[in-house]
């Protein structure tokens, strides 16, 4: 803004295109505009966010200050739309406690639920609270406010309401709850809750058990769950997620301390993305019967989904599983991502056998060693390759080991209906990418209109940089 023209230009503006720029940057640098012209000097009170860190400001006193005044005297009360706080305390508030004003100024539930209240027309809010003790923070308002589209909670304590009925979105990250059943009561009590994310990471006074969610409305659900962050107890076992959400299109599960799923009612149209391990222990090769069971019944609730992807840990849970008894069939995948453990992917085709209408394939592998062996274990080849399998995908950079050539090979030679093959080569030297070129022109294609990608590697950001001027050939 430093050249004349272009502020004479930006003066022009009305002022509620001026509050929309400065709503776009946080609220530190929104209130640096006002020293600009006298023109800027008050725009920022009337802008609809407002965004801080409690860092920003040199005591809590301060922080505090600001925002009451803000609310007070401009037209935060009645415009602001989004509130989103960074709340990090270094020590605990009863050190500030000289006086009962204080106190009770500086309490971050008296605060919070001042603001909260304040804002008539609040529709997102979003709140990380780190503090050195637990303390109930949230207004009881929260549960019943009807003008919110969007709550993000991250490592906030909840405290039990009668009633809730909230319509917008949640996203609740390490947040202390009164109990599971609380936790379950919020979710199922909300009529029109369309997306929910559940993230539970860090270690605070609650440790979740069972994870219940109960929604007609719900649409996307993101679970994760990472067990390897907490201290169990040996009363800490048969964690579980339950789901029961019949209009569910999109699930993402990521979780590695619960020992059991129940997923019903799940949409034929589904996308599911699952790392899980089922508490799994993969030293043995061995399978007890009951984790079978859970085993082959979570794969069964999943076995109506369009399009799924799958951990590396996942496909370890299910390579053990093939040791005993077969997947269920999926009938209705049509896409399959799987990232893979060298030492899983011999049992690619016998996993394929399960998906009888594939239409496109993407892998992820680990880095093989130059003369290792790849045996593709199965009796038949899968349905998939004679009739549906239209896309194939190899997305980690290859250099030619054996192992790779001979997967290549095991899709080209035995795909019938095959269109795309895709492969991204790790660049090196210009006689080990022709050799390794001339070694895949010489394989034999059973699909007459296979079209072969070969994409060289961007060697700064390891992903692959399209080539196909030189790599693209039938």
């Amino acid at each position: 803004m430093g050249c004349r023209t272009e502020e004479d230009m930006i003066s022009l503006l009305p002022d509620h295109l001026l509050c929309q720029i400065l709503s776009d940057v946080p609220t530190k640098t929104a209130v640096v505009t006002s020293v600009l012209s006298t023109r800027w000097r008050t725009i920022w009170l009337s802008t609809p966010v407002l965004d801080l860190h409690n860092h920003d400001f040199p005591n809590s006193y301060a922080f505090a200050s600001f925002i009451s005044r803000f609310l007070y005297f401009s037209k935060g009360s009645s415009c602001l739309h989004k509130l989103k706080l960074d709340l990090r305390f270094g020590r605990p508030i009863q050190e500030l406690r000289n006086l009962e004003f204080v106190s009770r100024y500086l309490d971050p539930s008296y605060l919070v639920t001042q603001w909260i209240n304040n804002a008539v027309k609040l529709q997102h809010l979003d709140i990380l609270f780190v503090h050195p003790r637990s303390v109930d923070m949230m207004p009881l308002s929260i549960y019943t406010c009807v003008t919110l589209v969007s709550l993000k909670l991250c490592n906030v304590p909840l405290a039990a309401s009668e009633y809730v009925s909230v319509t917008c979105h949640w996203h609740l990250v390490d947040n202390v709850y009164a109990n599971d059943v609380f936790l379950e009561k919020l979710i199922s009590s909300c009529p029109v809750l369309e997306d929910l994310t559940v993230v539970r990471h860090g270690e605070t006074d609650y440790n979740l058990g069972v994870l219940r969610v109960h929604s007609k409305s719900l649409k996307s659900l993101v679970v994760d769950l990472d067990g390897n962050s907490f201290k169990y107890s040996d009363e800490d076992t048969g964690k579980a997620v339950v789901i029961d959400a019949p209009r569910l299109t999109y699930l993402s599960l990521e979780d590695y301390q619960s020992t059991s799923f129940v997923i019903s009612k799940l949409g034929l149209s589904a996308k599911v993305n699952v790392n899980v391990s089922f508490d799994m222990d993969f030293d043995t090769d061995v399978i007890d019967s009951s984790k079978r069971s859970v085993v082959g019944t979570f794969f069964t609730m999943l076995s109506t989904v369009r399009d799924m992807t799958l951990s590396g840990t996942t496909l370890q849970v299910i390579s053990l599983y093939l040791k005993h008894e077969p997947l269920p069939q999926f009938p209705y995948l049509i896409r399959f991502h799987a990232v893979f453990y060298n030492s899983d992917l011999g049992k690619l085709p016998n996993i394929l056998q399960s998906y009888p209408n594939l239409k496109s394939l993407v892998l992820e592998l680990e880095e093989f060693k130059v003369n290792e062996v790849l045996v593709l274990s199965s009796s038949s080849i899968p349905e998939c390759l004679r009739s549906s399998l239209e896309c194939v995908e190899i997305r980690t950079p290859i250099r030619g080991a054996v192992a790779e050539i001979e997967l290549v090979k095991y899709f080209l030679e035995n795909s019938a209906v095959l269109k795309n093959f895709k492969m991204c080569l790790r660049r090196g030297r210009m006689n080990e990418e022709s050799n390794i070129l001339m070694e895949l022109l010489r394989l034999r294609r059973c699909s007459p209109s296979c079209e072969v990608v070969v994409q060289l590697e961007e060697l700064k950001e390891r992903s692959c940089e399209s080539m196909k001027r030189y790599y693209n050939f039938f």
